[in-house]
């Protein structure tokens, strides 16, 4: 069920647009295209003993890319129950696979960013090494960490419908605030052990490190951001199914 709502609602996302689909292509391309040219161009940006402008793209990529699915995952999850209230109200199911199929969205510009990557590579002459099997955990890990963020945002939005106005100014401000558009070395001393431990980051590490150094993710890292992942995913479907009771009322 879970997959068939997925395909239903990236189908629906674009019914009547010109390019349909393939705009979950074009989109990310052109967030990506045009981060890549700011940072490379207009403010360029050089990592620690690494020359040169491919290196730097591809560090921004391998850590854009994921972020762009954390956020529109993210977005999605938070407005699904909202967006999809008639059904809510009409249809005997389990609600909760909303924010989950929202989460699910963000698969696409992670895809999207995983072939310009893999592209980038072999026009530099790099493949792929076997660091890269840690990665689909990393996804699934993902896809734990915003479905339990969803699951949570979902049900409070049902109630306080700023939530979802707030959201991407909120994203913005994390965004910006943590190490993806940088090096976690251009920042304050002072904040780099809190920077180190931000679930944002850490995941991003999980995608730069096997694909950029070719090592996965420190196992204490991994072990930390598993933990974290699981325990709000619990914690955002205890929250859903607690108001989810109350979902009429306000549908």
């Amino acid at each position: 069920m879970l997959v068939n709502l997925f395909k239903m609602t990236l189908k629906d996302r674009f019914l009547g647009s010109g390019l349909g689909i393939l705009w979950a292509v074009f989109s990310p391309l052109m967030l990506m295209g045009i981060f890549v040219f700011v940072f490379s161009f207009v403010f360029p940006g050089r990592l620690p003993g690494r020359d040169g402008t491919q290196p730097f793209v591809l560090w921004l990529i391998s850590g854009y890319g994921p972020w762009l699915a954390l956020s529109e995952g993210l977005s999605n999850a938070t407005g699904s129950v909202v967006s999809n209230g008639g059904i809510v109200k009409n249809i005997a199911f389990k609600s909760e696979l909303l924010p989950m199929v929202g989460a699910a969205l963000g698969v696409v510009p992670l895809l999207v960013s995983f072939a310009l990557i893999l592209v980038l590579q072999a026009l530099g002459g790099t493949p792929p090494n076997l660091a890269w099997l840690s990665i689909p955990y990393i996804v699934l890990i993902q896809f734990v960490f915003v479905s339990g963020c969803g699951l949570f945002l979902a049900s409070l939005n049902v109630f306080v419908r700023d939530v979802a106005l707030v959201l991407p100014n909120l994203l913005t401000l994390i965004l910006f605030a943590s190490p993806i558009f940088y090096p976690i070395s251009a920042y304050p001393d002072a904040v780099e052990p809190f920077l180190a431990f931000n679930p944002f980051y850490v995941i991003a590490e999980g995608y730069r490190k096997p694909m950029l150094d070719g090592v996965p993710l420190a196992p204490a890292m991994m072990l930390y951001i598993s933990v974290l992942s699981v325990g709000i995913f619990m914690a955002g479907l205890w929250w859903f199914r607690r108001l989810r009771v109350f979902f009429d009322a306000r549908l």
